[in-house]
């Protein structure tokens, strides 16, 4: 799976926005708006099929992604960081998109 290493390429130029200065709901929309789409891509197709290391990969981006965006985070699970920012996990997402689908 190298979707997490291509996001490390765009986490990097979210770290060099948030060192530019660029206030915290910008650099959210950056991340919903660059980010996820690639780390949700075709979710609905294959998120029944993926392992449990796989989900902990894409799951570990969203983690970086979050604690670039907001430093007040560091320190804190993954579980409290997503309620601290009100962010649901990707895990969480991809049933969701999964479910509509199916509905």
């Amino acid at each position: 799976m190298t979707t997490p290493h291509y996001c490390s390429k765009r986490l990097y130029f979210l770290k060099q926005l948030t060192r530019a200065g660029v206030p915290c709901q910008e650099l959210l929309h950056f991340y919903t708006a660059v980010i996820r789409p690639v780390l949700e891509y075709a979710a609905p197709v294959w998120h029944f099929a993926i392992t449990q290391a796989q989900t902990q990969q894409l799951e570990s981006v969203q983690k970086r992604a979050i604690h670039i965006i907001w430093y007040s985070t560091q320190g804190l699970s993954y579980h409290n960081a997503l309620l601290a920012v009100n962010l649901p996990s990707l895990q969480a997402r991809r049933k969701e998109l999964s479910n509509s689908i199916l509905s």
